[in-house]
């Protein structure tokens, strides 16, 4: 009959057992996770600040959301707001206005896009370290994948 293990033997076990997870999927979790809450408490304020200073923003809200309302296509709302359209390359317009409240917005929505490219660098460094060099690999070739998306050289509009 087995006896029942006092809560320090079991504590001491459990701490000598093998860990079960990896700790570069440890460590991309994590990284994945603070980026993510990080992302989303941005995209929960941002929408504030553009409404309450609409002469700051780099678009003015109101323009484009009549625009938008009106069912205009994406040409003409990036028109109505006085701007030209950025097709694809959006996001190097409002990093250039970054202080900006909808360049603030701009900024947590890539922050949340781009967040497995960011995640996968501990990643990377752990299989380095394990001598894991596959894992090294693949997770570059997706990086390097990311970086081509986010930069705008890789385009699906045409």
């Amino acid at each position: 009959m087995k006896e029942k293990q006092s809560a320090p033997a079991a504590e001491a076990e459990s701490r000598d057992s093998p860990q079960l997870i990896d700790k570069s999927q440890l460590q991309y979790g994590a990284v994945y996770r603070w980026i993510i809450m990080a992302s989303c408490i941005i995209s929960l304020i941002a929408p504030v600040f553009i409404l309450m200073f609409p002469r700051s923003n780099l678009l003015n809200p109101h323009l484009v959301f009549n625009a938008i309302f009106e069912g205009k296509n994406p040409v003409e709302v990036w028109e109505a707001a006085g701007v030209a359209f950025q097709d694809g390359e959006f996001w190097r317009l409002f990093f250039s206005n970054i202080f900006a409240p909808d360049g603030f917005a701009a900024f947590g929505m890539i922050l949340g896009c781009s967040v497995a490219f960011w995640a996968l660098m501990p990643a990377v460094w752990q299989f380095g370290k394990k001598k894991e060099y596959l894992y090294v690999c693949v997770s570059l070739v997706i990086m390097g994948l990311i970086a081509i998306a986010m930069s705008g050289i890789a385009n699906i509009s045409g």
